[in-house]
């Protein structure tokens, strides 16, 4: 059954070719067919590599490209916002709330955002002009709360019928993820857009905080979700033994080398370890750790396969004897992969950052470590999995199916998302 608004415009970084937004496939087949027409829309077409088309695109959806771009000329031109409401909000939050003097980092990044912003509400607004819809029919959602979303407010103020929201992530969300400790014109977005909606709890809290409680009843918690089982699966282990998968870029921030570290002390467990994702182009610097380390450790095998897709990874977990999902990231959001290892019963363990305790219950469907855990402390994790009872795995193994389908259940999360914010 249609709602009112019929058009959906949802802005993505690369989707459908890239690996920006893998979880977005899961909510496009449920909220799309709920549209007459959706727009996935890659504000920067000329970035992308458009030469495999990775997840599917909904049979009612059309994939719309602009090329937007902003010279030193643009960002320059956007000084003349000075006496804007929207950068007057913004010093005053500077300095009031974030307890920051006005700096030239500050205005540098304003105007990047303003030049930005106004260029693609510019493209959009012509857009939907073009086609000829009603304005109350239209809802825009963007997927990154960034220079994007300051575009859809800006639409919003504009044109009030228009439905405007974004979600909020990890980098878009925690000012303190990005270098400057800045993320611009959150208080403007928060007062124009319809709703702003984090992916965690600990997002939500964190955005309220910032915006000193100003604009609570539109910072709401919704879940991403995953489709995956329709009942639980069975799994066991063997005492003695344990198979560890993570699942993450390789990268500083997902920290992959305290697993090599954590694995170097194991030696009276048989671990077999194996990562799945890629590392920066001929950046080899884990790989070699582990070769260094691990090579020479007869209870230690281990593999990296690289980037696969996202069925290749479900095929993985479906298929093989996983006992734990393992993550040692010193900043995460609520990983999906996560989310799908708990969808095929597999228990977790993790450094308890960001939106994680969110999803690992300490003691009932993984094991919760403390945000500065050592890889001592890692691998003492790994050697009480190793030996704990087939009863007491399987009674892990059943809680964590349990967490998926009570807390991200894609059909659950994007059935209610859909109704009410994009409908609301």
């Amino acid at each position: 059954m249609l709602g009112k608004r019929q058009i959906l415009y949802i802005i993505v970084s690369d989707y459908p070719y890239g690996f920006g937004e893998p979880f977005l496939e899961d909510e496009l087949a449920y909220i799309s067919d709920k549209f007459t027409k959706v727009y996935i829309v890659i504000p920067e077409s000329h970035r992308i590599d458009k030469s495999h088309v990775k997840f599917k695109v909904p049979a009612n959806a059309e994939i719309l490209e602009f090329n937007i771009s902003i010279t030193a000329s643009d960002k320059l031109k956007s000084a003349i916002k000075w006496l804007s409401p929207a950068w007057v909000l913004e010093r005053e939050f500077i300095r009031k709330h974030y307890k920051h003097p006005f700096s030239l980092l500050h205005l540098k990044l304003m105007l990047a955002y303003e030049a930005y912003a106004a260029k693609f509400a510019d493209a959009l607004e012509k857009h939907i002009y073009k086609k000829g819809y009603s304005l109350d029919e239209v809802s825009l959602y963007t997927y990154w709360f960034s220079n994007v979303s300051y575009a859809l407010a800006k639409l919003k103020h504009k044109f009030p019928q228009l439905r405007a929201i974004t979600r909020a992530h990890r980098w878009d969300c925690f000012y303190y993820v990005n270098p400057s400790d800045y993320l611009p014109f959150r208080p403007w977005m928060a007062k124009y857009l319809d709703g702003i909606y984090p992916i965690s709890d600990a997002g939500s809290f964190y955005l309220k905080e910032k915006l000193a409680g100003l604009f609570d009843s539109k910072i709401i918690t919704y879940r991403l979700g995953v489709d995956i089982q329709t009942q639980i699966p069975e799994r066991s282990k063997k005492g003695g033994n344990l198979n560890v998968v993570s699942i993450a870029f390789i990268s500083r921030v997902k920290r992959i080398d305290r697993i090599v570290e954590a694995l170097s002390l194991m030696n009276n467990v048989n671990i077999n370890w194996t990562h799945i994702g890629s590392a920066p182009k001929d950046d080899k610097q884990v790989e070699e750790l582990a070769s260094e380390s691990l090579s020479s450790n007869v209870h230690v095998n281990y593999s990296f396969l690289g980037e696969r897709s996202k069925q290749e990874v479900l095929s993985f977990l479906r298929s093989n004897q996983v006992d734990v999902l393992l993550c040692t990231s010193e900043s995460e959001g609520i990983p999906v992969s996560m989310m799908e290892a708990l969808a095929h019963g597999i228990p977790v363990i993790s450094l308890n950052v960001g939106g994680i305790s969110e999803l690992v219950n300490d003691k009932y469907n993984g094991t919760l470590l403390p945000e500065h855990a050592t890889v001592q402390d890692i691998a003492q994790a790994l050697h009480e999995w190793a030996y704990l009872s087939e009863i007491e795995y399987q009674q892990f193994s059943r809680r964590a199916y349990e967490s998926y389908l009570t807390y991200f259940s894609a059909q659950n999360n994007y059935t209610t998302f859909y109704a009410e914010t994009l409908q609301a």
